[in-house]
């Protein structure tokens, strides 16, 4: 289809057309040259009273397996085209391999697929770039979700807990992805969610790093606080007196020191220690990266300088056991990277210096980088333009743009004025071909993450005649803390079973290393979530004072003899066998040769009863409530016999039974 005629003075890299067809802005247009044509694209659009004349830049025409630019310009009065779909295709070379990853359609043409190459983007890095709203987090898991596909191991910083919806299906837009080609799916096998906060995330396992491998300066570093030169020169005396970095040990080396600015190291000592975040026996690099599995360190209520500290250990040991080839290849992904990796001028973050390292370095190891960021301006420029590919969504912040455009190679001055125009859902990216391309980001296969809580789940759909008959028999539902199934009573029904839903009493205990999930009803400690059933373990320990140090003792040693036991409970030694008889007579102790133990009966692995599951607010319907016959502060007391407890809440749990 002709659209016009070229007007004016052409050169080889650029000329107009007066319109005669219907022409748009970005469109691709082909022109006759040679034998053969040149691809060119419309970039901006002058309307006059009479007539519409389009500006278009040359993208050069493919030979001989390379795209070429022109040597002596188009001839005045030439036809100018509609690029055809094939054409622009074979141009741009835009093909899909079986290392390539599917991210969208070429804006305006519905039959262009647009391919990231994985293998670029795993040693030269990838930048998601736009303003809050504008898509970054669904963009991400896009990439993510193709990555994965490929069996790349994969690791993601989540500092708000965005990226656990990979877990599910997105029931949302299953048309959508029928357009795309593509059907909803879910990674719950392939995904699993690490975190220092199992309090506020208790569907993760714990997230230990390794405090073997910290040196002194690196412990300075660590620090979540900014220490004078005299707290440094006191600390690395201390320091000196120790074999290997040891919090209590530490702790104990400055009590002794008769200094006043001990106090506050010893309190951000304290405070480190508190958070059980370094462990003799951390999480293993090779269970967090491994072909097929995404790990997700997910930081969701960890306060920023712990953030950046935890970033900054794990990001360090990751590349050291990457550089020995401890670790295969893998991919990163760092969410609000302008709060771990900042522009100089807004100051340092603990994590800058190793995330610097990697961009720079990374590409040489196998460590891809995914840097996603809502703050451009506030990035790191650096590392910005050390990204091959460049996902540029809508930015409307002027200083943002301006960080993109000096950034970023390829950036037209007409590319850099349309990034706040960009529609929601439409991505500039760069890195594909050699020059920008506006492309439509296909929708996630699965559940989108970034969405506000909906708090009082009002957002529920209501037919507009039955409004206040449906809003009045809402607000009559109790809103109860809750632990609910997975599968909906909607669900069950539809996969023919009628079901009563039966509320069991429940106490949930937040652990130092775990959850426990109590059942109030039985006494049980609840294996089976959707059954309610568990094992009974509680035992009414009757023990004096004396008998109960004695007792405390001997579950920390596997083993033990009565002068251990006085060694480290401060009984008196005559006290010690009297008590060790009777704890015998009990059944509590039981002897082993010339040796005692704790009965196995009590001597329990409570992370085998782990809680994944977390207690929210619902309004929700249910057929009885199961009767509570357990006291919470009995089973408390009994339970800090052999665990931390940091936290505890009554809740229920939801639990269908068959109608008969």
């Amino acid at each position: 289809m002709i659209l016009g005629n070229i007007i004016g003075k052409t050169t080889t890299l650029n000329f107009k057309f007066l319109v005669k067809g219907n022409a748009k802005k970005f469109q691709y247009v082909q022109v006759p040259f040679k034998d053969n044509y040149v691809l060119a694209q419309i970039i901006e659009i002058e309307k006059e009273l009479d007539r519409a004349v389009a500006f278009c830049n040359i993208l050069g025409y493919r030979e001989e397996c390379k795209l070429k630019h022109l040597r002596y310009p188009l001839e005045p009065n030439t036809e100018v085209l509609v690029a055809s779909e094939d054409f622009i295709k074979e141009t741009l070379d835009l093909k899909e391999d079986k290392n390539s990853a599917f991210i969208g359609k070429l804006d305006g043409y519905e039959n262009i697929n647009i391919y990231l190459d994985l293998n670029k983007l795993l040693t030269k890095h990838v930048n998601i770039l736009a303003k809050s709203g504008a898509g970054k987090s669904h963009t991400a898991s896009v990439v993510i979700e193709e990555v994965i596909e490929k069996y790349i191991p994969l690791l993601i910083i989540d500092p708000h807990g965005e990226y656990s919806s990979l877990k599910y299906n997105n029931e949302k837009d299953k048309e959508r992805l029928k357009q795309f080609g593509l059907e909803s799916k879910n990674y719950k096998n392939k995904i699993q969610e690490y975190s220092p906060n199992i309090e506020d995330n208790p569907e993760c396992m714990p997230l230990k790093l390794n405090k073997h491998n910290i040196s002194t300066s690196e412990l300075m570093h660590l620090l979540p606080a900014k220490l004078s030169n005299s707290q440094q020169a006191l600390l690395y005396s201390v320091l000196n007196n120790i074999n290997k970095i040891d919090f209590t040990q530490l702790i104990l080396e400055l009590e002794l020191e008769e200094n006043n600015l001990k106090y506050t190291l010893i309190n951000i000592l304290k405070y480190l220690e508190k958070l059980n975040l370094f462990s003799d026996a951390p999480t293993s690099l090779q269970e967090l990266i491994q072909p097929g599995k995404c790990s997700i360190i997910n930081l969701k209520g960890v306060l920023l300088e712990l953030q950046q500290v935890i970033v900054y250990k794990l990001m360090k040991d990751l590349f050291e056991a990457r550089k020995k080839a401890n670790i295969p290849p893998f991919f990163a992904v760092i969410e609000e990277a302008h709060t771990f990796l900042p522009e100089r001028i807004f100051g340092e973050s603990k994590s800058s210096q190793i995330l610097r390292q990697i961009a720079s370095e990374g590409r040489k190891f196998g460590f891809g980088l995914c840097i996603i960021s809502q703050r451009s301006s506030r990035l790191d420029k650096t590392v910005i333009s050390q990204a091959t590919t460049q996902i540029i969504l809508k930015v409307t912040n002027p200083y943002d743009i301006k960080a993109i455009a000096n950034s970023v190679e390829n950036i037209t001055s007409e590319t850099e004025k349309e990034i706040k125009n960009i529609p929601i859902g439409t991505a500039i990216i760069t890195g594909v071909v050699d020059l920008p391309l506006f492309v439509n980001i296909r929708p996630r296969k699965t559940k989108h993450g970034g969405e506000a809580v909906d708090m009082l789940q009002i957002s529920k759909k209501v037919k507009a005649e039955n409004f206040l008959e449906e809003a009045k028999s809402y607000d009559d539902k109790e809103l109860l803390l809750v632990i609910k199934q997975k599968i909906s009573v909607e669900d069950m029904e539809l996969m023919g079973n009628k079901v009563k839903v039966n509320l069991v009493p429940c106490l949930y205990i937040n652990c130092s290393e775990f959850n426990l999930l109590v059942n109030l009803n039985n006494g049980e400690l609840i294996e089976d979530i959707e059954g309610g059933k568990g094992k009974s373990i509680f035992i009414k320990l009757e023990l004096s004072p004396q008998q109960k140090r004695v007792f405390d003792v001997a579950l920390s040693l596997k083993e033990f003899k009565a002068a251990d036991l006085f060694a480290k409970s401060g009984v008196q030694f005559s006290e010690v066998y009297d008590i060790i008889n009777i704890l015998v007579n009990k059944n509590y102790f039981v002897k082993v040769n010339d040796k005692f133990r704790i009965n196995p009966d009590l001597d329990l692995d409570f992370s085998k009863f782990s809680c994944y599951e977390k207690p929210d607010y619902f309004r929700l319907e249910y057929d009885k409530k199961l009767e509570k016959n357990y006291n919470s502060e009995e089973i408390k007391n009994f339970l800090e016999k052999f665990v931390k407890i940091k936290n505890s809440k009554e809740c229920w749990l939801e639990v269908y039974t068959n109608e008969r």
